[in-house]
């Protein structure tokens, strides 16, 4: 018997040591309901002291509203105290990372934040972010902000959506 909880406990630590916050299962219950972590990476990331979060959801699931349509699972969801909304992607595949896929999820959250009746300037800001283990745009900065603009003026179209791709840093020889 003391054999194989030896074993069981080999095969835990083997899995365990395995694992990195690219994995959903580890990043989930890292992050579920755990408002000081992630207002602490958004504040890195995002390079901003006055990000206050007050919800975090990971693994949500937003239904398409078209038949058919496809659904989403965030991460991780968060909200907060200014009424901006974020989504936190981790991705080890890049093909996980697309930037269709970043459109798409913004699109999904900025569908769900507006009443009946309410006015679209009461659309709150926001922040669709991928956390990706590769450099997918292949130009070796540690983070990419996109953000809307006038082609002809030099001027930003402020329409309060946000995507930010976060290349994991590679270890050095």
């Amino acid at each position: 018997m003391i054999v194989k909880e030896v074993e069981d406990i080999k095969t835990i630590e083997q899995i365990v040591d395995g694992m990195d916050l690219f994995d959903d299962d580890l990043m989930s219950m890292v992050f579920d309901g755990n408002i000081p972590a992630t207002e602490l990476l958004l504040k890195i990331i995002l390079k901003r002291d006055d990000i206050i979060v007050i919800s975090v959801a990971s693994q949500r699931e937003f239904k398409n509203p078209i038949v058919g349509g496809r659904d989403i699972r965030l991460d991780i969801l968060a909200k907060d105290s200014k009424g901006k909304h974020y989504d936190i992607e981790v991705q080890k595949r890049p093909e996980g990372a697309h930037v269709r896929r970043a459109r798409f999820n913004s699109s999904m959250m900025d569908a769900r934040m507006l009443k009946a009746g309410q006015e679209f300037s009461e659309l709150r800001d926001s922040y669709m972010v991928f956390i990706t283990q590769t450099d997918i745009f292949g130009h070796e900065i540690p983070i990419y902000t996109v953000n809307r603009h006038f082609e002809e003026i030099e001027d930003w179209f402020n329409d309060g959506s946000h995507i930010v791709y976060v290349a994991r840093a590679e270890k050095s020889a």
